[in-house]
């Protein structure tokens, strides 16, 4: 498990593919209370030494979430996609509500892959 920025990430193969996906496609839909959400990441975390290095981003929110939890991305309201690298599960949380409420986005990475599309916005 990675546990800071300065050691050598090792990530199994899903985590590049979501990467890869998720820039081309950034967007998923989610049931909150009874209600069709569709979420577009604004913000996709990756590897590169910029404000959007994962591990930075990890950092800045250990303590909120267990340590296994790693940040993939934003969305334009600061709602965050985890992704948990014990059980392999997605979650999404709501920005301003307390760390442990969390909403299930797909059982594993490579699900919330498979379900990831890109609806491009007509004016």
């Amino acid at each position: 498990m990675v546990e800071g920025m300065s050691e050598t990430p090792s990530f199994p193969e899903v985590f590049f593919r979501w990467l890869e996906t998720a820039q081309r496609f950034p967007m998923f839909d989610v049931w909150r209370e009874g209600t069709l959400c569709s979420i577009k990441l604004v913000h996709i975390l990756d590897l590169s030494p910029t404000d959007r290095n994962i591990f930075m981003h990890r950092l800045r929110l250990q303590g909120f979430f267990p340590s296994s939890f790693l940040p993939l991305g934003y969305d334009a309201f600061g709602n965050l996609l985890l992704w948990d690298m014990d059980s392999d599960e997605v979650y999404l949380h709501w920005r301003g509500t307390p760390p442990n409420r969390r909403l299930k986005v797909a059982p594993t990475l490579k699900s919330l892959c498979e379900k990831m599309y890109y609806r491009p916005i007509h004016g």
